[in-house]
């Protein structure tokens, strides 16, 4: 039996500050935002246009200083289940999903 991953990522839209200690609803097929305030850094997962035989993912870290807006610092596209991996290895390893920060 196969089993195939679905990739949820939270929604687009920012939560409240009040509400910070809740995650993000989830989404499919949406972008999603993940924080390590350890690391100062931000990253973005949002889907790119599909080819006729992969899916893929652009990834965008930033460094981040609140409440100094993201400075960007690298641009990747990945395909989307080494995006997939990428996320979950992330959540494992301490980043945190969060609402885009405000620019």
């Amino acid at each position: 039996m196969l089993c195939r991953a679905v990739f949820y990522l939270p929604s687009p839209h920012p939560l409240p500050r009040y509400r910070a200690t809740h995650e993000p609803p989830e989404q499919p097929g949406g972008e999603g935002w993940l924080v390590s305030a350890e690391q100062q850094k931000v990253v973005q997962f949002k889907p790119d246009a599909s080819t006729a035989h992969a899916q893929w993912v652009v990834v965008r870290t930033y460094s981040w200083i609140p409440p100094s807006p993201p400075v960007p610092q690298t641009r990747r596209r990945m395909l989307r289940h080494n995006a997939i991996e990428a996320w979950n290895t992330m959540l494992k390893t301490g980043w945190r999903r969060c609402p885009p920060p405000v620019r």
